[in-house]
């Protein structure tokens, strides 16, 4: 059964702008879940095996890192909350910045298999990308180069072989190729324009609106936009 926002969003589309702010989950997330990721990864740093060592190493700084940043987003999601859908564009609480609908490409559902289960979110294409750059302050330029990076690898280069010594190392060949697959299609889907990026909506600024909800939103308003585009020519 559709949700009551996707319900609302078909029956009168942004007329009223749908936005998530932090709730209940965001925060439980946050200091239940973020504790764990972190005692798990120091459990793994001390005991003594290589493979787990080398684990509780990555899984340290990284969940750490990751903490810190939805701490952040949090503090400072203010009156514009985590996330907006409104008809001049797309407000993204990670970036903190607004990108209208003529500088947004479609969005589809990112997946991964790892660790015996399937992974995914939702991914969109952001054109014009440079234009956009400016408006980020040093964190989020910092996250934003490295989706700019990730987007613009090369077939079979460094980023590819890394996730495929990753899947190795830890004994997922399913998950090293499943992200190189998800990965080339990022690249496939920006058609070799280099001032296009592929942004992720990730789960933690969407409570509410699931993976299938949020990819139709953003294309029916692609659609429609692009519909009154032709007209007005």
């Amino acid at each position: 059964m559709a949700s009551k926002t996707i319900q609302e969003f078909r029956r009168h589309g942004l007329i009223r702008p749908i936005r998530t702010k932090p709730g209940l989950w965001s925060w439980l997330f946050l200091f239940l879940g973020a504790p764990f990721l972190l005692g798990g990864s120091f459990l793994a740093l001390i005991s003594g095996g290589l493979i787990e060592t080398l684990a509780g190493l990555i899984g340290l700084p990284f969940f750490g890192f990751c903490f810190l940043i939805y701490l952040m987003v949090l503090l400072r999601s203010g009156k514009r909350g985590l996330l907006e859908f409104s008809e001049q564009g797309l407000y993204h609480g990670l970036y903190r910045f607004e990108i209208p609908w003529a500088d947004i490409g479609p969005a589809w559902i990112f997946g991964i298999r790892a660790g015996g289960g399937k992974h995914s979110d939702v991914v969109f294409i952001l054109r014009n990308a440079s234009k956009h750059k400016s408006q980020l302050g040093t964190v989020e330029r910092f996250l934003f180069g490295i989706m700019n990076r990730q987007s613009h690898s090369k077939k079979s280069g460094a980023l590819d072989k890394g996730m495929t010594a990753f899947g190795l190392l830890f004994g997922d060949l399913d998950a090293g190729s499943s992200t190189t697959n998800a990965l080339q299609e990022k690249r496939d889907r920006l058609q070799g324009d280099d001032d296009a990026v592929v942004l992720g909506i990730p789960r933690l600024i969407r409570f509410g609106l699931s993976n299938e909800d949020t990819v139709e939103i953003i294309n029916t308003v692609l659609m429609r936009h692009q519909s009154t585009v032709k007209k007005e020519q």
